[in-house]
């Protein structure tokens, strides 16, 4: 991953953000119902709403890092070459999984858009947007390690199969 800068590194920076306005919008909303007895009725809902976005872009950082959860034990137990042609089945699988994802969260987009959030007002598109845009960034990430040379053929380099 030498090769790419940390193209990441922005979307760690959000997740920090989203995570903590979570905590401070929790916090907050507590606050308010048991010590001022006002609870702020659009606090869950935002929470909410920051935390399906936290998801999938903390989901991306991880694509983009190749840290997601893995058993491989059978893996590192293959051949180089069949190693190299396990990882580009996962590839093509993983992408096509996260592109009908996108898709369809982009058909589903369409239709929430009609719709709003009780309480905030925001449009209800906004809950189904981060599948949209985390299936793209996923996609791109990990397009982007394979043609990096994300994946090394040693089985002692400490590399993810995808």
């Amino acid at each position: 991953m030498n090769l790419l800068p940390d193209l990441a590194k922005p979307l760690r920076l959000v997740v920090g953000v989203l995570f903590a306005a979570i905590v401070a919008l929790t916090i907050a909303q507590v606050g308010f119902r048991y010590l001022v007895g006002a609870p702020l009725i659009w606090s869950e809902e935002l929470s909410k709403l920051l935390l399906v976005w936290m998801v999938f872009l903390g989901a991306a950082a991880v694509a983009f890092d190749g840290k997601h959860l893995d058993v491989d034990v059978l893996f590192k137990a293959l051949p180089p070459v069949a190693r190299r042609a396990v990882r580009w089945f996962n590839l093509a699988v993983a992408v096509a999984f996260f592109a009908a994802m996108g898709w369809f969260a982009l058909e589903i987009i369409e239709i929430e858009s009609w719709a709003s959030l009780g309480a905030t007002g925001l449009s209800a598109a906004w809950v189904r947007a981060p599948a949209a845009v985390g299936a793209a960034l996923i996609i791109v990430f990990l397009i982007l390690r394979r043609i990096a040379g994300g994946w090394r053929d040693s089985p002692d380099d400490g590399s993810k199969p995808l």
